[in-house]
């Protein structure tokens, strides 16, 4: 009984520590004279992006001392603009670099990709590679997303496809799970 208490409390703080970091996110909106304006979604969801990459592992080869965590998108749009404000943050022994590609098949160096929409012709660039795949559009988990964020009742909330981030060789940590809305895995057969 006492275990289940404790379980139940370590859940409900996780989760507390997703809304505080979002709210304190909230509070990262530049301040002019006049009244502080709120920070816009693609602001809060790279913060969230940026904080999930502290509970992500890439195999070591990828995660070398000194070796940059690259971070690459795709398209231009607000939330690839956005996510240039984590150029040079660190991450545990890494420092993110953010990328633009021109082309999917410049994939293969990064660590982290941001896909605004399904990209059938990715499919192969990211084939074998230890490749975090992230989308904040609607169903991509269906469609190569490993996380997925989405805005659910005014909050910043992600779904897991755990299988797809472990069959690209990625451990991510039961703390990101538990803060997760939803983890997706494959039911196995007895």
């Amino acid at each position: 009984m006492a275990l289940g208490l404790r379980t139940f409390h370590l859940v409900a703080s996780a989760r507390c520590w997703l809304e505080l970091l979002v709210l304190l996110a909230g509070g990262l909106a530049p301040v002019g004279e006049s009244a502080a304006e709120p920070a816009s979604a693609e602001t809060l969801k790279t913060e969230v992006i940026y904080r999930a990459l502290m509970f992500v592992t890439w195999p070591a080869e990828r995660e070398a001392a000194g070796r940059g965590l690259r971070v690459c998108t795709l398209a231009d749009g607000r939330m690839e603009t956005a996510l240039q404000s984590l150029q040079g943050r660190p991450i545990r022994q890494l420092t993110i670099d953010v990328r633009r590609l021109a082309r999917p098949e410049q994939a293969g160096d990064c660590q982290l990709i941001y896909l605004p929409t399904p990209m059938p012709a990715l499919k192969a660039a990211l084939a074998g590679g230890a490749i975090l795949v992230v989308s904040d559009a609607p169903a991509m988990l269906d469609h190569g997303a490993m996380i997925n964020l989405q805005i659910e009742d005014g909050r910043i909330v992600f779904d897991v496809e755990l299988d797809a981030a472990r069959r690209a060789g990625l451990d991510i940590s039961t703390k990101l799970l538990r803060l997760a809305r939803f983890v997706r895995r494959q039911q196995t057969s007895p």
